[in-house]
């Protein structure tokens, strides 16, 4: 990588509910690293280059339409791209830091245009969470927001199950940062949140290694120390979290048997290349067994109701 090319920023990228705002939070205690609140700036980019392709195959786009009035891609993608670093390194100069990390959960979902904007000016830190978890995660959120995310509900009107909706957008977006991590491997690093809840200084030794900076021993105490000022988009219950912990993890031991059984066979694969136990489906029970079952559950509530 020439010194031209060196990367400017970081970008944090995962599925929603993927641990995405714990990680900016945890980088942004680093003494270098100014990480402000989701905003919105890349994928905002990236749905400015949106394209359409016509049937001649054309991509009707704003590069097109710049083109055809004189003006070359690059140049086009270079302003763009420094319109919105041009934010971060001022962000970052006012928190008197060097170097600036953004994260906004929704970029992992544009990733192939936030690529094409940001050349080999950034580095990429991915982070993989368990994909049952981050399902229920992903509806509990949109539960409490009252509504679906614009790229999650276009796996909603696909699938009738919000849980499976949200497997389904899991596997698309892992799948696209595995293909970035091979691309460039000498500017993306994944790691998973279950390692990072485990062992928060290890891995975040490993990152900002891997980003040229010096780790710094107690940051995870750091991050959660004193009063929070930057307020903004960001995940509702970072706010009413002290510390990293674990309760989040396994979360998914919770849904139905049957619902897992349908949905392990589309992730098993993805689970197993990031180290998870792959999990094998239970026997399938006849629909007379399901009835059964279904009638027993009922029968076991209302024993609880009436010995209240």
């Amino acid at each position: 990588m020439s010194k031209s090319t060196q990367p400017r920023g970081t970008l944090v990228v995962g599925h929603p509910r993927s641990g995405t705002t714990l990680l900016r939070r945890l980088l942004g205690a680093h003494p270098a690293f100014a990480a402000p609140p989701e905003t919105h700036l890349f994928s905002a980019c990236a749905r400015f280059l949106d394209a359409d392709p016509t049937a001649d195959g054309v991509d009707m786009s704003v590069l097109t339409g710049l083109a055809f009035a004189g003006f070359d891609d690059r140049d086009v993608l270079d302003e763009l791209r420094e319109f919105a670093f041009a934010y971060l390194d001022r962000y970052a100069k006012s928190r008197g830091k060097t170097r600036w990390v953004d994260k906004t959960a929704f970029d992992i979902f544009y990733l192939e245009t936030i690529e094409k904007l940001c050349a080999e000016e950034v580095y990429y830190i991915g982070i993989i969470r368990h994909p049952l978890d981050v399902a229920v995660s992903c509806k509990e959120f949109c539960d409490a927001a009252g509504m679906y995310p614009t790229p999650l509900h276009f796996y909603i009107r696909r699938y009738a199950q919000p849980i499976e909706a949200f497997i389904h957008s899991w596997i698309d977006t892992t799948s696209a940062l595995v293909r970035l991590g091979e691309k460039h491997p000498e500017r993306c690093l994944t790691c998973r949140y279950e390692d990072l809840v485990a062992d928060p200084e290890g891995v975040l030794g490993d990152i900002i290694r891997f980003i040229g900076e010096g780790p710094i021993d107690g940051l995870a105490a750091a991050a959660f120390s004193g009063e929070m000022t930057d307020l903004g988009f960001s995940d509702h219950k970072s706010y009413q979290t002290g510390s990293v912990h674990s309760d989040s993890v396994y979360r998914w031991q919770s849904l139905p048997r049957p619902q897992i059984d349908r949905l392990v066979p589309l992730c098993n694969d993805l689970l197993q290349m990031f180290d998870y136990e792959p999990i094998s489906p239970d026997p399938a029970l006849s629909t007379v067994e399901l009835r059964e079952r279904y009638l027993a559950s009922l029968a076991v509530q209302a024993r609880k109701r009436t010995d209240h």
